[in-house]
């Protein structure tokens, strides 16, 4: 589920003729016009929006659990969650000067003098992995279930599978850098936003979303989402309206300057 820019939530059936395979995640570009799209047999799948036209197929050799096209339209980078490892693939689709610029901005990196300790490890891509598309890899010590982006295109989040205080790591493209926000855990983390305006983040747990001011590193709000088991978030483009998927059938739609219970509570 995303919402696009108009306010429509796009919805998808995987099991249609037109993909031929399951779809576990997808994701529009910046411009909405191409559409990844990772799926449980190991392959990562650009879609041509306008055309319904299959532009590239990555074999990532494992279950794809989550994509995410980098919001900034200066970059062309998606990160694809495969196992206990982020991908950061440039498809080099579209504008050559733009995945050309791309290429440039990752490859100007320089190495801090002193190695520092990160929770992860970032892997530079061999020569034929590269040739494929991919740039980086981000492996963590366990495996994934979801990646999402920063607004600006600089940081990006995971949730990791696990029942600790690193289910949730924050990293940095630019520095190559990754840590831990968050001292305590505060229950299974189902998945992870960030406000596309404010420095807000969004930590959906089981039964609650819990708003973080990142600037001012406290919690801002709970949102009660009166449901059994978060499956999936979504934020309007504006970040005034949240909505929170179910494993119970439901959906929880949040105006976020009204309540911190569900505006609405569709069946």
């Amino acid at each position: 589920m995303t919402l696009s820019g108009d306010g429509l939530v796009v919805v998808l059936d995987g099991l249609g003729s037109l993909f031929q395979h399951r779809n576990d995640s997808l994701t529009l570009c910046p411009t909405d016009c191409t559409l990844p799209a990772g799926s449980d047999d190991g392959t990562v799948r650009f879609w041509e929006v306008s055309t319904a036209r299959c532009m590239k197929t990555l074999p990532v050799g494992g279950v794809v659990k989550s994509v995410a096209w980098n919001p900034n339209p200066t970059v062309c980078l998606v990160a694809v969650c495969v196992e206990q490892s982020v991908l950061l693939v440039n498809p080099c689709l579209g504008d050559k000067l733009l995945y050309g610029a791309t290429d440039q901005v990752l490859e100007s990196y320089v190495p801090p003098e002193e190695e520092r300790v990160q929770p992860v490890q970032w892997v530079t891509a061999t020569s034929e992995e590269h040739s494929r598309g991919i740039r980086l890899t981000v492996q963590h010590s366990k495996a994934l279930k979801q990646v999402t982006w920063h607004g600006k295109g600089d940081y990006f989040a995971t949730v990791v599978a696990d029942n600790s205080n690193m289910q949730v790591l924050i990293h940095q493209t630019s520095k190559r850098w990754s840590q831990n926000p968050f001292r305590k855990s505060k229950g299974l983390v189902q998945c992870v936003l960030f406000h596309p305006i404010r420095p807000y983040f969004f930590v959906a747990t089981q039964r609650y979303v819990r708003v973080y001011n990142l600037l001012k590193q406290e919690l801002t709000k709970k949102l009660m989402a009166n449901c059994k088991w978060v499956s999936s978030m979504a934020i309007h483009p504006a970040g005034d309206n949240v909505i929170c998927g179910s494993y119970d059938s439901k959906l929880a739609w949040f105006d976020l300057d009204l309540s911190t219970r569900p505006y609405q509570l569709l069946r």
